[in-house]
C-alpha cells in the first residue's frame, strides 16, 4: 500500500502513521512486506558518483546506526553488498528528489543530487531512530514543494547565542531539510571600527561566522548574511562614534529602555556619509559568506523624514528617501554579483517602486497573524518582483511560545506562498524586549515552518504535535507536544506589558494595567501546573539526549505562573511581598542558568537591571 501527498492521506491507515513518524512527511510511503535486520557486518558505503562531501552524510548514518541498533557499520566507496547501506546519485530522478528502499537486499537511498542525497539520510536516521535494528520493509518517494526553505533567528536583541548551540541548531536544521539560515545582526558582530557599540556586548566574531559558515555548507544549508541597514540600528547610532548618522539628534544623550529601543533608530539619509558608512559595513562582514546572498533588512524604519532628514522628506517625499536608499544599497551588492534581498513591509505601500530595484531583488514579505491575509504578497507578486513569504514561531515577548499561532500562521503563509508563487519560506524567530523567550521552546514552531515548506498540505496540528514528540523528542506516548502547547497562552501579565509597565509613567502604567483582566490569573496558573503535570509524566521516556526540555519546561513554567502573580499584586494595594521577591530573585537564578545553556552573556545585564527594579518594587523600595 502507498501513501499518496500528505492531504490525501487515508487517516486510519497503517501508512498514514507510518507517514507521522517522519518529519517533513515524506511525499510518498510504501510498506514493503520484508525488511531488513542489521548485523555487525553491516556497511554504508558511498556509491561510484557521490562527492567527496558525502562522506559527511554516510558519517551521519554510522552514527545514527550506533546510537540507535547499537551497531558501527564500517564505512566504504564502491559497491554495495548484500545488507549494506548504499548511499547513490541518480541520474534519472530529478534535482531535490530522493528515494528510499528497504529490502532483505540492504537499504539503498538513491537521489538526483548531493542535496537530495542528503536529505535522503536524515529520513532514514529518522527510520533508525524508530526501529532500531530491525527496518521494515519501506520504499519512500519524496522532493520538497518549496526549493528556499529558511529560518531566521534573532542575534541582536538580548541573546547572541554561543557558537556550540548555533552548530546544533544547524544539526536540526539538516536533519528537518531546512536549507537556509540567517542570524540577525545589527551590532552583535565584532565590527573593526564598531567597539562603541559593542564593548559591552559579546559580540559574534569573524571566527564564528566562518567556521558556522563551513558547517553549515557541510550540510546544505546556506547561511546567508543578514544586517541591519536602515532602521533598527538603535546600539550604533546611540555611539559618540556613529551618532551624527541618527535621523534623531542627540540620539547618544537618550538614557536606554527596552521600549525606546525598539523604535528607534533609523538612519539619517539625508547625510552624504550615510551609504559609504554601510557600504563599508556590508564590505567587512559580506566576505565571510559563502553565500551570494545578501539581506539588507531595511524594515520597520519608524523615524525616517522625522529629525535631520526632513526637510529632505517634505522636498522629495519618505517614500523617495526608503527608495533611493534601498535602491542603492541593492545595486551596490548586484554590482558584486550578489542577490539583495529585503523587508517589504515599507515597501508594500507602494509596491509600484518595486520595479525601480534591481531585478534580482528578493522581498521578505512578513506577517504574523494566525490567520494572516494575502493582500500584502498578492501585491508584491503583481509587482513583478520575487519574494518569500515570511511567518514566525510566534515566541518573541512571550515565556512559552504561542504554539497555536504558530502552526496556523506557518499553514496560512506557506499557502499564500504557493498560491503567488513566491520562491521560499523564512520562518522568523525574533528577540523584542531582552529575547526572554528561550530558542529552544521555538523549535516546534521551527518545525511547523519546515513541514509546510516540504509540503504543501502537511497534517493538522494535532498529528504534527504528535510527530513532533516521536520525531524530535523521542517522546514514545506522543504527548509531549500536545502539554507544551497546552502550557501556552496563559500569559495574562506577559512580558510585553512587564517591560512597558516597569518603563512607563504613571499614566501609561494605567493604561497597559487597564489593557487586562488579572482576575484570570489563577485559573491560568492551575493551566499552566497541569499542562507541566503532563509535561513531567513524559520524562521517564525520553531520551537521555532529550531530557534537557524537561528542566526548561519546568523553569518556564515558573515564568509564566510568577510573573501573573507579579501582575496580579500590581492591581492591588501593592503592599510590599518580600516573599514574592525573593521568588522571583531564586527564578531569576535558574532562568539564567537555562539562558547560559545555550546564550552568551550579551543581553543578561540589562535584563538583571529590570528584574532588579521589579524585586525592589515588591520590597516596597
Amino acid at each position: 500500500m502507498a501513501c499518496a501527498l500528505p492531504n490525501n492521506k487515508p487517516q486510519g491507515s497503517e501508512e498514514f502513521f507510518m507517514a507521522m513518524n517522519f518529519l517533513p512527511q515524506p511525499k510518498r510511503v510504501e510498506s514493503r512486506s520484508e525488511g531488513l535486520t542489521l548485523t555487525p557486518h553491516t556497511r554504508v558505503v558511498l556509491c561510484a558518483g557521490t562527492a567527496p562531501e558525502a562522506l559527511l552524510y554516510a558519517q551521519m548514518l554510522r552514527d545514527a546506526v550506533r546510537d540507535h541498533a547499537g551497531l558501527c557499520p564500517a564505512l566504504g566507496r564502491g559497491e554495495p553488498a548484500k545488507g549494506d547501506f548504499a548511499l547513490c546519485l541518480d541520474p534519472a530522478q530529478s534535482a531535490g528528489h530522493y528515494t528510499i528502499t528497504v529490502s532483505p537486499e540492504g537499504v539503498t537511498v538513491a537521489a538526483g543530487d548531493d542535496e537530495a542525497l542528503c536529505n535522503g539520510v536524515q529520513t532514514l536516521i529518522q527510520l533508525l531512530e524508530r526501529s532500531g535494528a530491525v527496518l521494515p520493509g519501506l520504499f519512500v518517494e519524496d522532493w520538497p514543494d518549496l526549493q528556499n526553505r529558511g529560518y531566521y533567528l534573532d542575534c541582536s536583541r538580548g541573546r547572541v547565542p554561543k557558537l556550540d548551540y548555533l552548530k546544533r541548531m544547524a544539526d536540526l536544521l539538516c536533519r528537518y531539510k531546512i536549507n537556509q539560515w540567517q542570524l540577525y545582526i545589527e551590532h552583535t558582530y565584532l565590527f573593526r571600527d564598531l567597539s562603541e557599540a559593542w564593548r559591552d556586548d559579546t559580540p559574534l566574531t569573524a571566527d564564528d561566522i566562518l567556521e558556522l559558515d563551513d558547517y553549515c555548507a557541510a550540510r546544505h544549508i546556506e547561511l546567508v548574511p543578514s544586517l541591519s541597514t536602515f532602521g533598527h540600528m538603535y546600539k550604533i547610532l546611540s555611539t559618540k562614534t556613529c551618532c551624527d548618522l541618527c535621523e534623531l539628534p542627540d540620539s547618544e544623550k537618550i538614557p536606554f529602555s527596552f521600549t525606546y529601543a525598539g523604535a528607534h533608530h533609523t538612519l539619517n539619509v539625508s547625510n552624504p556619509d550615510v551609504l559609504s558608512f554601510i557600504k563599508k559595513l556590508i564590505d567587512e562582514y559580506r566576505p565571510l559568506f559563502r553565500s551570494k546572498k545578501f539581506n539588507i533588512c531595511a524594515d520597520e524604519t519608524f523615524d525616517l523624514g522625522k529629525g535631520r532628514s526632513k526637510a529632505l522628506a517634505d522636498e522629495l517625499g519618505e517614500k523617495e528617501l526608503y527608495v533611493r536608499h534601498v535602491k542603492a544599497l541593492c545595486e551596490y551588492l548586484v554590482e558584486q554579483g550578489c542577490t539583495p534581498m529585503f523587508w517589504g513591509d515599507i515597501m508594500w505601500r507602494f509596491p509600484q517602486s518595486c520595479a525601480e530595484l534591481p531585478p534580482e531583488t528578493i522581498c521578505l514579505n512578513w506577517g504574523y497573524l494566525p490567520n494572516q491575509r494575502e493582500n500584502e504578497i498578492r501585491d508584491i507578486a503583481a509587482s513583478g518582483i520575487t519574494q518569500y513569504a515570511c511567518p514566525g514561531v510566534c515566541g518573541w515577548n512571550r515565556w512559552v511560545p504561542l504554539y497555536r499561532n504558530a502552526y496556523s500562521n506557518n499553514r496560512v503563509m506557506c499557502g499564500h506562498a504557493h498560491k503567488y508563487h513566491a520562491v521560499g519560506i523564512l520562518n522568523t524567530d525574533w528577540g523584542d524586549y531582552s529575547h526572554v523567550n528561550d530558542p529552544r521552546l521555538t523549535i516546534p514552531g521551527v518545525l511547523y515552518g519546515a513541514a509546510f515548506a516540504w509540503n504543501a498540505e502537511p497534517a493538522g496540528m494535532e498529528e504534527l504535535d504528535e510527530a513532533i514528540s516521536r520525531v524530535y523528542y523521542g517522546d514514545p506516548s506522543g504527548r509531549l507536544m500536545g502539554a507544551l502547547t497546552d502550557m501556552s497562552d496563559h500569559e495574562i501579565f506577559d512580558w510585553q506589558h512587564a517591560v512597558n509597565w516597569i518603563e512607563g509613567d504613571d499614566a501609561r502604567r494605567a493604561e497597559l494595567l487597564a489593557e487586562l483582566d488579572m482576575t484570570q490569573a489563577p485559573k491560568a496558573n492551575e493551566d499552566v501546573a497541569a499542562a507541566l503535570a503532563r509535561i513531567l509524566v513524559c520524562s521517564a521516556g525520553l531520551p537521555a539526549g532529550k531530557k534537557e526540555i524537561i528542566s526548561l519546561a519546568s523553569v518556564t513554567a515558573e515564568s509564566v505562573t510568577l510573573w501573573n502573580e507579579i501582575g496580579l499584586w500590581l492591581t492591588g494595594p501593592r503592599s510590599a511581598d518580600p516573599a514574592l521577591a525573593a521568588r522571583l530573585e531564586h527564578w531569576y537564578a535558574l532562568y539564567q542558568a537555562q539562558w547560559r545553556q545555550v546564550s552568551r552573556e550579551s543581553g543578561l545585564p540589562k535584563l538583571t537591571a529590570l528584574i532588579v527594579r521589579y524585586a525592589d518594587l515588591l520590597r516596597g523600595r
